[in-house]
């Protein structure tokens, strides 16, 4: 038995709601013109004010949308605006704490790009102030909208899997050479690593998430193995020890010849498992695809079952789950409430980074605290 789902979309907008002006600033960054693209398609975003950094053109976003009504290079004027309700900061690692912090004393709603900064302890100070101030600091972990993470976590959390034993992730796209070797996403002091806060971030993320758990004990072996003379690692291997018991892994890399050039379009190949006592779930590379078994009897099910997701098509980072993302944490500061995931997965996710890093160098496993 092979069940077919179509995926339609799902939301928590509440309505009537207001119209949100967001504030939006970007330095030069591969996903700041996505991210316009989606605060174009989505209805409660009635303005867009941007702040262009470090050398960031302001023309490159406003043929994506009418909602730009005024470009500065000014933060604090932007951050001081009282008719600004959130921002949206989409720049280089090392300059998105101070960035929290000031908007955080401002009193701003943030939704920032992952991971947020070169170390986890540059977040300390923004979500110390934003938890005192009851602010949404948010990072943009959207992969966790998608709707075979959601089926995957929910089965999880249901027990059809019994105790888990195991979590298994890859993610690898293409190689160095296609994404400029210049980038600052591989300059040490302005991204703070490689693979590991570009994509791995988004993987680690995921399987805390799914596993409603924290990864304790991490070893590793990083490398530039690329062609190019790197400063931070284009392969990693994590082995990761989670609180509960179960053992991970992460695959991340720069590694596959023969894709088109650029950040967008780029070869990709993924994967996501989890095992345990009672069944497993798999999402493999080809997307809107969820493969499980379960043992337990409430599950009724005859061998191994296939979710096939058919979600509606959008021009949104993401799609239309990546819509769904950003109405939600706009839906959240309405109702006073925090956004998941906040800036606390963001330091997480760093701290796992960091002793990835650690354990590599050393050649020992490394307890995260």
């Amino acid at each position: 038995m092979n069940p077919k789902y179509f995926y339609l979309g799902k939301n928590t907008m509440s309505k009537p709601n207001k119209a949100f002006n967001i504030g939006f600033i970007s330095s030069p960054h591969p996903h700041s013109a996505f991210h316009i693209n989606t605060l174009e398609l989505v209805d409660k975003v009635k303005e867009i004010h941007l702040c262009c950094l470090e050398g960031q053109e302001p023309n490159e976003f406003t043929t994506l949308s009418d909602k730009i009504k005024t470009t500065s290079n000014s933060l604090n004027e932007l951050i001081n605006n009282d008719q600004i309700d959130a921002l949206i900061v989409s720049v280089r690692n090392d300059l998105c704490a101070p960035i929290l912090e000031i908007a955080a004393h401002a009193g701003k709603h943030v939704l920032f790009e992952k991971p947020g900064a070169i170390h986890s302890k540059d977040l300390q100070k923004p979500f110390e102030i934003a938890e005192a101030k009851n602010l949404n600091l948010s990072v943009m972990f959207q992969n966790r909208y998608s709707p075979e993470m959601k089926v995957i976590k929910e089965h999880v959390a249901k027990g059809y899997f019994g105790r888990i034993m195991s979590a298994e992730a890859r993610t690898v796209t293409s190689q160095v050479r296609y994404r400029n070797p210049k980038h600052w996403l591989f300059n040490k002091q302005q991204s703070g690593s490689g693979i590991l806060s570009w994509l791995g971030c988004h993987y680690i993320d995921l399987l805390c998430h799914v596993l409603s758990d924290q990864v304790v004990e991490v070893s590793a072996m990083v490398d530039n193995l690329n062609e190019e003379n790197l400063e931070v690692e284009d392969t990693a291997i994590l082995a990761l020890k989670f609180s509960k018991g179960t053992i991970g892994s992460l695959h991340a890399g720069y590694q596959l010849a023969g894709s088109p050039p650029g950040y967008s379009g780029g070869l990709y190949d993924s994967h996501f498992s989890i095992r345990g006592t009672s069944g497993f779930g798999t999402i493999p590379s080809k997307k809107n695809i969820y493969k499980f078994y379960s043992e337990k009897d409430d599950m009724n099910l005859a061998g191994i079952q296939t979710m096939e997701f058919s979600p509606i098509t959008s021009a949104a980072y993401g799609g239309k789950a990546g819509e769904h993302f950003i109405e939600n944490f706009l839906e959240a500061i309405n109702k006073s409430e925090i956004f998941q995931p906040s800036i606390s997965s963001a330091i997480q996710v760093l701290k796992i980074v960091e002793a990835s890093l650690e354990s590599s160098q050393t050649g020992k496993s490394v307890i995260i605290k």
